[in-house]
């Protein structure tokens, strides 16, 4: 088909998907079924519609905090169920919970991630939390995960102790003192972190999970809760901690730094490990040349904000033979007789 290019038009895509079902032995359905999806593309007609789209529109540099979707499987023991709700008060303001089972979704699954995808495309979530039990093979299980144009990006799966799992209405009032969407502090203490590869992927992935919005500045008095990851020597075992920071007077310019276990508390085993495919990776590590500051030769930084650069300058000896001295200092200064 030929579009003329002297008329200006608004071109919407329509695509249509025939699937066709194989046939069975019933009489009810011994025909082929076919369904048709229509796909369509719709804009925005006022401005608050306009401003959605804007919103949830990609950026080349992403400041908001990515939001955790909160989801359970089709068994859930009361140990997910906790944690699940302490996760939703971690992340209050950047989650999105969702309390129905969901019993089609299995991440580590080929076609079991059809569903996830899907609310996190509703739901505009880059991260996911998923909770499933299984009593024999995996028990209290839970998936860590993120997206990239919402498709499955990487998980990681751990199997939760429910002998060690405290939840944080256990801690009573420790809390109390931590602000709602503040940003934490987070430590993750093991080798293993650096030198194993599933444990440095769960590393990168909690980093993502737990870390807020970014931010240039960081005030340090508004720092008021620690999560502290430590991974064991065998390289499964891993315990999770979270602590508030108070600060407490010690009698000189700098206060005390008080830490008080706020929950939740639990140790866990590290399960499967979904990496992401190498060309998905290496779009999704793609970074924009305009936002990187090229750096500057011969400069060098000293302290916070005092930076020291050397300048070289030509010897500028061009002209000097052109110049025209005065008679008097042409011949020397002459002593005077007496």
């Amino acid at each position: 088909a030929v579009i003329s290019s002297t008329h200006k038009r608004t071109l919407i895509m329509v695509a249509a998907v025939s699937i066709s079902a194989p046939e069975t032995n019933t009489n009810d359905s011994s025909r082929n079924i076919s369904q048709t999806h229509h796909l369509a593309v719709k804009a925005a007609k006022t401005n608050k519609g306009k401003r959605a789209i804007e919103k949830n529109a990609p950026r080349r540099k992403e400041v908001a905090a990515k939001t955790l979707m909160l989801l359970h499987g089709a068994v859930t023991s009361e140990v997910l169920k906790s944690l699940i709700n302490d996760l939703s008060q971690m992340k209050y303001g950047e989650n999105h919970k969702m309390n129905r089972k969901n019993p089609g979704i299995r991440p580590f699954e080929g076609g079991g991630e059809v569903s996830l995808e899907f609310f996190a495309e509703k739901s505009h979530s880059a991260t996911f939390a998923f909770a499933n039990h299984q009593k024999k093979k995996r028990p209290h299980a839970i998936t860590f995960g993120r997206f990239y144009n919402h498709k499955i990006y990487d998980c990681v799966e751990m199997m939760v102790n429910g002998e060690t799992f405290v939840p944080i209405i256990k801690f009573g009032n420790a809390a109390a003192s931590t602000t709602i969407g503040s940003k934490p502090c987070m430590m993750f203490l093991g080798d293993k972190f650096e030198t194993d590869a599933n444990l440095r992927q769960l590393k990168n992935v909690f980093a993502d999970v737990f870390r807020g919005r970014v931010v240039s500045r960081i005030n340090l008095k508004g720092i008021d809760r620690a999560i502290v990851i430590t991974a064991l020597e065998d390289g499964k075992t891993i315990l999770f901690r979270q602590f508030a920071i108070k600060y407490k007077k010690s009698g000189t310019r700098l206060p005390k730094v008080h830490l008080e276990e706020m929950g939740p508390r639990f140790d866990a085993t590290l399960g499967r490990v979904k990496l992401p495919p190498p060309d998905v990776e290496r779009e999704a590590m793609r970074v924009d040349k305009t936002l990187v500051k090229e750096e500057k030769a011969n400069a060098l930084s000293q302290g916070i904000s005092d930076k020291v650069g050397k300048i070289y300058v030509h010897k500028q000896t061009e002209g000097l033979d052109e110049i025209n001295r005065r008679k008097s200092l042409k011949g020397g200064l002459k002593k005077k007789e007496k």
